[in-house]
């Protein structure tokens, strides 16, 4: 007989069981331990014990479902009540996988609504996500695996449309492609690139996501005016799924009056290099389909595209 119950302090045992018994489905780190669960969910101050239900066949942990709110990113602190996501749905597979999996969505849905929220995500949307960063798809949530049947049927069953797709791209450094032309490599020349270890964070998601990771920011400056024109930044995988050192590539913005310039490749360039030198092995990437541009600059530095993953979304009323 299946039950459902909220957490309770003593279940962190259990959550990893059923993290255990899920092995082999897809993105996710294995095996999973109790310090990067807390870093990564229960540690975090927005934690509502309401929001995380687990299912019972008897006394045998077979599953869970985890819902919470979306981060405001322009508002510190705050959480978008109006938008509820189940961040996470996992089910042992020696059970009735679809049958405990309607129900954790149901009952996550439920805790949803009862809370505000008018607008339902099926994984997290980018870029602010609230819990499982690093455990989950690489280094940033890429929604929902689309390999993943079981997530993915089940949300398209209870109504949900696709809100974006997110490729997940990766380069180890000797598929890495070096394409820069004399007139870029020229024109940025004399230019100055600051090599900056853990730099203020931009915002408050970006704290909470990359609080406890090693994160190298690569500046570009013009050393006429001293202007910062582009920058890109790497965080340090933990944990790290690869069987050498790896980062995820965090971000890659230029100012707009340079746009269109090169910045951004030039910088790019020089700073997988620097990671390279260091003793990085493997570059994670991520980037929404919407954004062909970015896509088209990792494929030509020899990224590799690796999967894709789906978040969904559907209003309530």
């Amino acid at each position: 007989m299946f039950t459902f119950r909220t957490f309770r302090n003593s279940d962190p045992p259990h959550l990893l069981r059923i993290w255990a018994d899920c092995a082999g489905k897809p993105g996710l780190i294995q095996p999973l331990t109790l310090p990067y669960l807390e870093r990564s969910v229960l540690n975090k101050p927005y934690f509502d014990p309401n929001g995380l239900i687990l299912a019972f066949d008897n006394d045998r942990p077979i599953g869970f479902g985890h819902a919470g709110f979306l981060l405001k990113e322009a508002e510190q602190g705050k959480l978008s009540l109006e938008e509820g996501i189940t961040c996470m749905l996992m089910v042992a597979r020696e059970c009735d996988q679809q049958a405990v999996a309607e129900e954790l969505l149901t009952r996550c849905e439920s805790y949803l609504t009862a809370s505000g929220a008018r607008t339902l995500y099926g994984g997290s949307p980018n870029p602010c996500h609230p819990f499982y960063l690093g455990l989950y798809g690489g280094f940033r949530l890429p929604g929902i695996i689309q390999s993943d049947t079981l997530l993915t049927t089940l949300f398209r069953n209870h109504g949900y449309d696709i809100a974006d797709e997110y490729l997940r791209f990766q380069v180890n450094r000797e598929g890495c492609r070096h394409l820069l032309d004399g007139e870029i490599l020229s024109r940025f020349a004399g230019f100055q690139i600051q090599r900056t270890a853990d730099p203020v964070p931009v915002s408050w998601c970006e704290a909470l996501c990359f609080c406890e990771s090693e994160v190298i920011q690569y500046t570009l400056i013009n050393p006429a005016n001293e202007q910062r024109i582009a920058r890109v930044r790497f965080c340090r995988l933990d944990p790290n799924p690869h069987t050498r050192p790896a980062f995820g590539l965090a971000e890659v913005r230029t100012a707009a009056a340079w746009a269109g310039t090169g910045a951004d490749l030039f910088l790019m360039e020089e700073a997988l290099c620097a990671v390279w030198t260091e003793g990085v092995g493997v570059v994670e990437a991520q980037c929404s389909q919407k954004n062909a541009t970015l896509a088209q600059t990792l494929r030509s530095f020899g990224f590799q595209q690796c999967t894709s993953g789906v978040v969904y979304h559907k209003s309530v009323y």
